[in-house]
C-alpha cells in the first residue's frame, strides 16, 4: 500500500495492519530467517501525520512467526510486539557530502526515496527490527554437539570435547616429550 505524501491529510491517517491484503514479508538474504513464516498475521495500527520536516509515524505491531533457533536449528514460535515512533524525512534533505555522527534520536529516523510513503515497507522494517540477530528457542538452549551434531537439549551425546587449538598442538607434543625425556 503506497500513499502519495500530498494525499495524507494534515490531521493524519490511521491504518490498521489488518487492512493490508496479501502482505508478504520481504526476506533478508543470508540470514537464518530466510524461512520465516507467519503463525499470526500482523495486527495493530499505524498513525501517519505530516510534519514540517517530513512524516511522523506512530504505531503498534503484534504478530507471531515460526523461526529457526540459532543454536539447535529447531523451529519455534516467536511472538513479536513493537511500539514505535519514526520520523521519515525526504532523502533529498540528507546531505551525503560530509560524515555525520548519529544521535539516539537519529536512529528513529527513516528516509523517503520518492514522494510516496510505502506502508508495507514500514511494516516489513518493523518486523525485521524486532527479530534478534540470534533467535533462541529458549534462553538456555544448549545447541548442537560440534562433533556429532546431536541436539544437546535432548541429552548428552557422549563425545569427548578435547578440542585443542591447532596453534597450540605443538605445545601438547612438547609436554609429552618432556615427560619421556
Amino acid at each position: 500500500m503506497k500513499l502519495l505524501l500530498s494525499e495524507i491529510p494534515s490531521e493524519g491517517l490511521k491504518i490498521n495492519w489488518e487492512e493490508i491484503k496479501d502482505f508478504r514479508l520481504e526476506q533478508v538474504e543470508g540470514t537464518l530467517e530466510e524461512s520465516l513464516r507467519f503463525l499470526k498475521m500482523p495486527e495493530g495500527e499505524l498513525f501517519i501525520k505530516p510534519s514540517k520536516k517530513g512524516i511522523v509515524c506512530k504505531g503498534r505491531l503484534e504478530c507471531s512467526v515460526l523461526i529457526k533457533c540459532a543454536r539447535c536449528l529447531k523451529e519455534f514460535e516467536m511472538p513479536i510486539r513493537d511500539e514505535f515512533e519514526v520520523l521519515y524525512l525526504p532523502l533529498r534533505e540528507m546531505s551525503l557530502k560530509e560524515e555525520v555522527e548519529l544521535s539516539l534520536d537519529d536512529m528513529e529516523t527513516g528516509f523517503l526515496k520518492e514522494d510516496l510513503f510505502d506502508v508495507e515497507e514500514v511494516l516489513n522494517e518493523r518486523i525485521w527490527l524486532s527479530i534478534p540477530m540470534k533467535p533462541l528457542c529458549k534462553e538456555d538452549c544448549k545447541g548442537l554437539c560440534p562433533y556429532c551434531g546431536k541436539d544437546l537439549n535432548e541429552g548428552d551425546c557422549g563425545c569427548k570435547s578435547e578440542y585443542v587449538d591447532p596453534r597450540f598442538a605443538v605445545l601438547k607434543d612438547l609436554k609429552i616429550k618432556l615427560k619421556k625425556g
